[in-house]
Formats: structure tokens, sequence, C-alpha cells
């Protein structure tokens, strides 16, 4: 009885700490799963500021040459395509930051 007793003993001792490794290694797992999506969010969110700024840049340019035509219908051609590429451009940005909060 007492060497049963002692594999049993043994048997748990055995599995605690397996269980316990495992607890410790999920929550290291989860640490570093969480420092990953945190610096994914912050590298798309760089992403998104930074097409935000030269794509504005660039419609800027774009409208200030329409403008300067002394032909109205492609200065209103020009204002028009602008605020359409505008418009598409803020309703994709703001769902890829909804997705990335």
């Amino acid at each position: 009885m007492t060497t049963a007793k002692t594999v049993t003993d043994a048997t748990t001792a055995a599995a605690a700490g397996l269980s316990k490794a495992l607890d410790e290694s999920t929550e290291r797992i989860s640490s570093l799963n969480e420092k990953v999506v945190d610096a994914a969010k912050q590298s798309g969110n760089l992403s998104l500021d930074t097409y935000e700024k030269a794509l504005g840049s660039v419609l800027e340019f774009q409208e200030k040459i329409g403008t300067s035509s002394n032909v109205e219908w492609i200065s209103s051609l020009t204002k028009a395509q602008v605020s359409l590429v505008n418009g598409i451009s803020t309703a994709f940005t703001d769902a890829a930051r909804s997705v990335l909060k």
C-alpha cells in the first residue's frame, strides 16, 4: 500500500507541476499576443495617418491645378473628383480605424 501511495503522490505532484507550467506558459503567450496586437494596431493607425496626409496633399495639389485652369468645366470636374475621392477615402479610413479599436 505504501508503494501505491508513493506512486499516486508522485503522479499528483507531477501533474500539478505540469499544470502550473502550462498555466505560466499560457499567461506568457497571452501577454505576448496582447503586445503583438497592440503593436499592429499602432502600426495600422500610423499607416492610416500617413495615407490620409499623403492623399490630402495630392488632392489639394490636384484641386489647385484644376482651379487655376481658365476652363470652368475642368475646374468643376476637378472639384467634383476631389470631393468624391475625399469622401471614399474618409469612409475607408473611418472603417479601418473602427476595426483597429
